[in-house]
C-alpha cells in the first residue's frame, strides 16, 4: 500500500498506488476532504461541477480497468491503498450499483454516496439515508440523474454536499 509515482499537471495530478498486488491508476485536484468519483472511462458528469468539487474537495478519480470484474472489491482496495475511509463517493453510470454494494458491505468507508445514474430527469433529486444491517451504519444518499441539466442538478448536489457553506463544512 505505497505510493508508486506521481506526475505533474497544472490542474490535476496522475498517480498510482499499490494494493493487494495490483497497481492503480488515479487522478486527484483540489484540496480538502477527500471525495472519490468512480465512473465509466467514457463517462463526463456536468463539466461545472466537476471544477466546483476541486475548489473544495480533493478529488480523486481511478482509472477503472475495462476487465474488472468486482468494481465495489476493487474500490474497497482502493480506498484501502490510499488510506481513506469516511469518504465522499460520486458514483456514475455504470458504477452506481457497484458504489451501493461497497456501501453496504464497507459502510465505514463511506461517509456520503451520490449516485448519477441514466435515466429520465424526472427521477431525480431523491434523497435518503442508505442503512447498513451488518455494520450498523446509515449513510446519506443523494440520487440526481444524469439527465438533468447542470442548471438543476448543481444546486442539489451543492446542498447535499454542503458546498454552500464555508470551505471543509458538511451538511
Amino acid at each position: 500500500m505505497q505510493s508508486l509515482s506521481t506526475f505533474t499537471h497544472p490542474a490535476e495530478t496522475l498517480a498510482e498506488v499499490r494494493a493487494h498486488d495490483q497497481v492503480m491508476r488515479y487522478r486527484r485536484a483540489g484540496a480538502g476532504r477527500p471525495l472519490v468519483v468512480l465512473r465509466g472511462s467514457a463517462e463526463a458528469l456536468w463539466p461545472e461541477l466537476e471544477a466546483e468539487l476541486a475548489t473544495r474537495y480533493r478529488v480523486v478519480t481511478p482509472e477503472l480497468s475495462d476487465d474488472c470484474a468486482d468494481v465495489a472489491a476493487w474500490a474497497r482496495d482502493f480506498l484501502e491503498g490510499l488510506g481513506l475511509d469516511r469518504v465522499t463517493l460520486l458514483a456514475a453510470e455504470p458504477c452506481c450499483l457497484a458504489a451501493l454494494e461497497l456501501v453496504l458491505l464497507n459502510a465505514y468507508q463511506v461517509e456520503r454516496l451520490v449516485l448519477v445514474p441514466s435515466g429520465a430527469a424526472g427521477e431525480t433529486g431523491l434523497d435518503g439515508t442508505l442503512a447498513t444491517s451488518l455494520a450498523g451504519v446509515s449513510v446519506p444518499l443523494l440520487v440526481v440523474r444524469r439527465g438533468l441539466p447542470g442548471d438543476e442538478a448543481l444546486p442539489l448536489l451543492r446542498g447535499f454536499l454542503g458546498m454552500d457553506g464555508p470551505p471543509g463544512a458538511v451538511a
